[in-house]
């Protein structure tokens, strides 16, 4: 099988897209009878080899940021169709359904490919982006019009891939609400030494009668729920045995720099995963607030180290904690409640629960495994159109 991975926002620091691309390279280097083509927006065109079967292709992109390690967008499609006339893949996967997608929907619907053609579905853009734009700043009226008429077609044009591939069974459920009947549920893994490796510490057995630790790790910008978590950062550490760490980069990253409290660090980025792993087994409590999460990828790294997450009773991370039998989802968006979830896993029998989070990373298993469930229901699909 030819694989063509189109990834049209890209940022060498965001951990989860480096995390789900480095998974997808390492499964194709130990499966050498596939080909894997990984296309990304950079600041000039390029092409080198990374083994015997995986090409980096990348392609002409402008940046979103002034940070030049920040997110940049693909816009050469020249570049995208003179590879898929080239290389002629078997499957095109378009990492966003708006631009790269419906760009490869056109090549799709002309005859140009003749593949199969994918949608990963890595975030729904109307409840993350679309309502909460609308919902702020001045015309709001004109702006939820706006929104009204335009999410309709949005689903509408989803419908016209071969397969939408999601992470969760909440986002499947949201797609076939809207129409887009052909979605496969393919979950992701952790890293194999997450699970491999014995629990920290700090994981294990709970913080009894000593300082309990909190860890926010994620993007710092609003649709993570991240400004939850600044407007409560006072009551938290107004407690005397809680201290409260915060990871990641956004635009909110300046505010919590500037946090001073002596119960309080701000890491910044860390991109080595074995750092993170240490910060997890350190830690007894992931906070995890945003509402929009399509799976919880950070969520699941934290429950295979055994750690207790707080999250909203909305979207992937709702849903993972609800196979887990956790009792700590808040509502979506309100603070209070955060606060009394927070204090309820406090004092929660940390063992239990603990044991709980383990069991179900344990359950969905490794990246590796995760990518050869991808891989295998690709075939599939492309087999049963064949016949």
């Amino acid at each position: 099988m030819i694989f063509l991975d189109i990834n049209t926002f890209f940022s060498p620091k965001a951990g989860g897209i480096r995390t789900y691309h480095n998974a997808k390279m390492e499964w194709f280097r130990s499966h050498p009878e596939h080909d894997y083509f990984l296309v990304y927006p950079g600041a000039v065109r390029k092409e080198r080899k990374e083994g015997k079967n995986i090409t980096l292709v990348e392609g002409v992109g402008p940046a979103l940021t002034k940070d030049p390690a920040g997110y940049r967008l693909l816009t050469d499609l020249i570049l995208v169709f003179k590879l898929i006339r080239r290389v002629q893949p078997d499957v095109v996967e378009a990492g966003d359904p708006w631009l790269t997608g419906l760009f490869c929907l056109i090549l799709k619907k002309t005859g140009l490919f003749r593949g199969l053609l994918v949608s990963f579905y890595h975030s729904d853009p109307v409840p993350s982006y679309f309502e909460p734009w609308a919902a702020r700043g001045p015309l709001q009226g004109l702006r939820r019009a706006v929104v009204a008429l335009a999410a309709p077609g949005f689903y509408w044009f989803q419908r016209g891939y071969d397969l939408t591939a999601v992470s969760s069974k909440t986002m499947e459920a949201r797609l076939k609400s809207k129409g887009v009947r052909a979605v496969a549920h393919l979950p992701f893994g952790t890293p194999a030494f997450f699970l491999q490796a014995e629990l920290g510490p700090g994981s294990k057995p709970g913080p009894g009668n000593g300082d309990v630790r909190i860890l926010y790790a994620g993007r710092l910008d609003r649709e993570k729920g991240i400004d939850l978590v600044l407007e409560t950062l006072p009551k938290l550490l107004s407690q005397a045995n809680i201290r409260v760490t915060i990871v990641g980069r956004g635009r909110m990253a300046p505010r919590f720099a500037a946090y001073k409290h002596p119960r309080f660090q701000f890491l910044g980025f860390i991109d080595n995963p074995a750092q993170i792993r240490e910060l997890y087994d350190s830690h007894h409590m992931l906070i995890a607030p945003g509402p929009f999460e399509t799976f919880g990828l950070g969520v699941l790294e934290a429950m295979a180290r055994g750690m207790v997450v707080v999250g909203p009773d909305q979207g992937g991370t709702a849903e993972l904690l609800r196979q887990a039998e956790s009792p700590f989802l808040f509502e979506a968006g309100d603070g209070n409640d955060f606060l009394r979830v927070i204090d309820l896993a406090v004092a929660c029998v940390w063992q239990r629960e603990s044991t709980r989070s383990r069991a179900l990373a344990l359950r969905y298993g490794t990246w590796d495994e995760a990518i050869g469930r991808m891989v295998n229901r690709y075939s599939a699909r492309l087999g049963a159109r064949r016949l």
